[in-house]
C-alpha cells in the first residue's frame, strides 16, 4: 500500500510540475502578470485552475480512498496558546498581502488598462475557481501528503520533504514568491501537524490569495470607475 500510495504521489508532483511549467511559458499560470496587468488568457487561467482541481483534489481521493471529512475533520485541539497563534498569524498574513497588494499596484499606475477586456463575471468565476483549487492544492500538500510522509518517515524528514516539492512548484514562477514558500511552508506545515488537519493550511493559503488579488481587483476597479467620470 505504501509503495503504491508512493508511486502514485510521485506521478501527480512530476505531471503537475510539467504542466505548471507549460502554464508559464503559456502564460496562464496566474492573474495578475509580473507587469501589474491582468491576464490576457483568462479562459486558459480558468482551465489550468480546473485541471488543478482534479489532479490536486479528485484523482488522489478516488485512488488512494482517503475520507475528505477525515483529513478535515481529524483535529485534535491544542492548547490556547496555538489557537491564538494561528488566528494571530492568519491575520497578520491577511494584511500583509492586502498591504503587498495595494504597493504592486501603486508600482504599476496603469495596469488598469488591461481591466476593461475582463468582466466581472470572469472575475467572480476565477475567485470561486481560485479558493476551489487552493482547497485541493493544500488538501493534497498538508492533508494527504504530509500525513502519508509522518506515517512513513517522521514529522522532521516529512516537513522537509514537503516543505521542498513546495519549494520547486513555485520556483517555476518567481524565485522571490519560491523563497516565500519556504517560510510559509513551514508554518502551515506546522498548524496542519498541531491540529492534525488540513484545514488550518486551506484557510491560510485562501486567506492569502483572496486579500492579495481581492484587493487587487478592488483597486483597478476604483481606479476603472474613476477614470471613465
Amino acid at each position: 500500500m505504501q509503495t503504491t500510495n508512493s508511486l502514485l504521489y510521485l506521478i501527480i508532483y512530476v505531471l503537475f510540475f510539467g504542466f505548471s511549467w507549460w502554464c508559464k511559458i503559456n502564460g496562464i499560470h496566474r492573474l495578475i502578470n509580473d507587469d501589474g496587468s491582468f491576464t490576457r488568457k483568462p479562459l486558459g487561467l480558468i482551465c489550468s485552475h480546473v485541471i488543478g482541481i482534479i489532479w490536486f483534489g479528485i484523482i488522489p481521493l478516488i485512488h488512494m480512498k482517503h475520507s475528505v471529512l477525515q483529513v478535515l475533520t481529524n483535529s485534535i485541539m491544542p492548547n490556547s496558546f496555538v489557537i491564538v497563534l494561528f488566528f494571530f498569524l492568519f491575520i497578520l498574513i491577511v494584511t500583509i498581502a492586502f498591504n503587498q497588494s495595494k504597493k504592486a499596484y501603486e508600482k504599476t499606475p496603469d495596469c488598469h488598462k488591461s481591466f476593461i477586456h475582463l468582466s466581472s463575471q470572469f472575475f467572480i468565476f476565477y475567485f470561486i475557481m481560485r479558493a476551489l483549487f487552493l482547497f485541493s492544492y493544500e488538501l493534497w500538500f498538508r492533508g494527504l501528503l504530509l500525513f502519508d510522509c509522518i506515517r512513513w518517515f517522521g514529522i522532521p524528514l516529512a516537513v522537509f520533504i514537503n516543505v521542498s516539492l513546495y519549494f520547486l512548484i513555485h520556483i517555476l514562477i518567481d524565485k522571490k514568491e519560491a523563497l516565500a514558500c519556504i517560510p510559509f511552508g513551514l508554518l502551515v506545515c506546522f498548524f496542519s501537524i498541531f491540529f492534525n488537519s488540513a484545514w488550518p493550511a486551506i484557510l491560510m493559503h485562501i486567506g492569502f490569495s483572496w486579500a492579495y488579488e481581492l484587493n487587487f481587483y478592488r483597486l483597478n476597479l476604483i481606479n476603472s470607475k474613476t477614470a471613465q467620470l
